[in-house]
């Protein structure tokens, strides 16, 4: 049975801007003017229905309100800080672990070169051209070897470092688990399912936001293969993965442009299929109960676990454009980024979309994860940063070239083309020019950064530099001691 709920228009606001602001506590300190066509902002008559809305909601907490609008919005995760640093030599292997005040926590000689750090859950890994090492501060660190061809990268999970070792054109694939207080578990997925010729994409991997359940396309048995953080036998699922969660799998197979979606449990008991249009993205809600997704022509859908009804809660306009393009789970599950080739939109899973750009030329942004907290869009020669809480730019970017992000993609750095070739820096407080000094690391927050120093190395805070750059006092420049050609900062 097909509802809609609500259809959002350029010209519709229904007094959700306001009720955004309450739940995600946002800061508006750096809100910048839009230059493209967006949602409007809230007027008096929309800040009156807020403030109406919220009423009855806490008047609906005495008889269970709360729990339904739980359930409408997912909540924004907290921002993943960092209490450690790792300074890295890497020609000789040798890794120093430092604290938040740069004293010496601990430190490791391998012996051998070390290619990159690997970093999540107040954890690392180390990178050598043939194998990992886990645990390196260990007595006994734990080996695994990189296959010929195959790279080493880290799932994008809010809880233990997980890591893939897997060919990008396809072959076998092997999942680490590098947690700090537990033996790291390897799972190899060829010897796993036992097939003797496997083809696994890591392209093809989703997860849950902890990591803890995962499911690979088996595109040589048109199957997922679901497995579970230690499990010794996998589950085996029907057509491809959308959305994973530790209680509930969806999976989708399109046929021209109607779509089935099945619901499993993790066992891989079916518990019911519903038949939608043409799918492009989507992703579980927070309590495991609803898959809120895209179809192919913007319209934004749910589906429930316990009922065959679809529901519509609202469309994403992308005018003479063919198709959506992607949907992309960002802001730990809590936001989608959809994209067609003119048009971009930010929603939130009540379907309320927070955030909508509309080009002449085709548009484009940096890649996502589910830890970006910030966007960087590319419309019509001009690029802005994007808060993905609430659909805000925060700050025009300038061309760059060698550009990076931090972890929340918040903080942003490069070679400025605008500035005679000088590195900056760019954040929510605008663009640094940052002279002759280059950003080494980031923190996964956005907080700090290390910059390079004469002598080798300093850390410095982001709200320093910036009340510096404002005038303020000079920012308060941390050396630090060991030295290395690799810094990186260690995700909580």
């Amino acid at each position: 049975m097909l509802r809609r709920r609500h259809t959002r228009t350029d010209d519709a606001d229904d007094g959700q801007g306001d009720w955004d602001d309450e739940v995600d506590d946002v800061d508006d300190e750096y809100v910048n003017e839009p230059a493209v066509d967006r949602i409007p902002s809230v007027g008096p008559g929309g800040r009156m229905l807020g403030t109406v809305i919220a009423v009855a909601v806490m008047g609906a907490v005495l008889v269970g309100g709360y729990q339904w609008f739980e359930r409408e919005r997912d909540v924004v995760p907290d921002p993943i800080g960092w209490s450690t640093i790792a300074v890295t030599d890497r020609p000789t292997g040798t890794v120093t672990m430092l604290d938040r005040e740069l004293d010496t926590v601990a430190s490791v000689a391998t012996g051998s070169p070390i290619s990159s750090v690997v970093a999540g859950g107040g954890t690392l890994t180390l990178a050598r051209s043939d194998a990992i090492i886990v645990h390196p501060f260990d007595d006994q660190p734990v080996i695994v070897p990189i296959p010929p061809g195959h790279v080493v990268a880290a799932l994008p999970t809010n809880g233990d470092l997980v890591l893939t070792i897997g060919d990008e054109a396809g072959g076998d694939l092997t999942i680490v688990t590098n947690s700090t207080d537990v033996i790291p578990i390897v799972t190899t997925l060829g010897t796993l399912t036992g097939e003797p010729a496997p083809r696994y994409f890591t392209s093809d991997i989703r997860h849950d936001t902890a990591g803890n359940v995962i499911t690979v396309a088996d595109t040589v048995n048109f199957q997922t293969i679901l497995i579970t953080t230690g499990a010794e036998q996998p589950v085996y699922l029907p057509d491809l993965a959308l959305g994973v969660h530790p209680e509930l799998i969806v999976t989708n197979q399109t046929v021209g442009d109607r779509a089935e979606l099945g619901m499993f449990d993790l066992d891989g008991t079916r518990i019911r299929t519903i038949a939608t249009p043409a799918v492009r993205g989507g992703t579980i809600t927070a309590d495991g109960q609803r898959f809120v997704f895209v179809t192919r022509d913007g319209r934004v859908m749910r589906v429930e676990r316990i009922s065959n009804n679809v529901d519509e809660l609202s469309n994403i306009d992308i005018g003479t454009d063919h198709a959506v393009n992607t949907v992309t789970t960002t802001l730990g599950g809590s936001r989608l980024w959809v994209m067609s080739d003119h048009r971009a939109a930010l929603l939130a899973l009540d379907g309320d979309i927070l955030g909508r750009w509309v080009t002449n030329d085709p548009v484009s942004a940096e890649p996502l994860t589910a830890h970006s907290r910030c966007a960087i869009i590319h419309t019509d020669g001009t690029s802005r940063l994007i808060d993905l809480i609430d659909g805000r730019e925060l700050t025009e970017v300038p061309t760059l070239t060698g550009l990076t992000q931090s972890r929340d993609g918040c903080l942003i750095t490069g070679v400025s083309i605008d500035n005679q070739r000088h590195p900056a820096l760019v954040g929510p407080f605008g663009v640094l020019d940052l002279g002759e000094r280059r950003v080494l690391a980031m923190a996964p927050d956005a907080s700090a950064v290390i910059l390079s120093d004469d002598a080798g190395a300093v850390l410095v805070t982001t709200n320093d530099l910036r009340d510096a750059s404002n005038g303020g006092p000079a920012a308060n420049l941390r050396a630090i001691g060991p030295s290395g050609d690799l810094y990186s900062f260690i995700p909580d």
